[in-house]
């Protein structure tokens, strides 16, 4: 169960329909469900985000979960960093 939440909801491309659940004391986005389109009708995914940290000073999610129809994965983060200098040759071919 998650807390009080203020709710955001909209639509988007090829019918995709979103809502947003935001927690009342902090604004921070904690649920996000999406529906996508399918033969079948609307398939939903959720994401859970929690454990906000400050990451140079934005909050992030060290902790998040996306549940499917059949299927469910979890992540933990343990460290986050900002603007690491990455070499040039990590984006070469091959």
């Amino acid at each position: 169960m998650i807390e009080p939440t203020d709710l955001v909801q909209g639509t988007g491309p090829r019918g995709v329909l979103a809502t947003l659940y935001f927690d009342k004391q902090s604004g921070l986005l904690v649920r996000l469900v999406r529906y996508g389109r399918s033969p079948v009708g609307r398939v939903p995914v959720q994401s859970d985000y929690s454990d906000y940290r400050d990451v140079g000073g934005v909050k992030f999610p060290f902790k998040y979960t996306f549940s499917w129809l059949d299927g469910r994965d979890a992540f933990q983060l343990t460290e986050v960093k900002t603007n690491v200098p990455i070499d040039a040759a990590k984006f070469g071919k091959p």
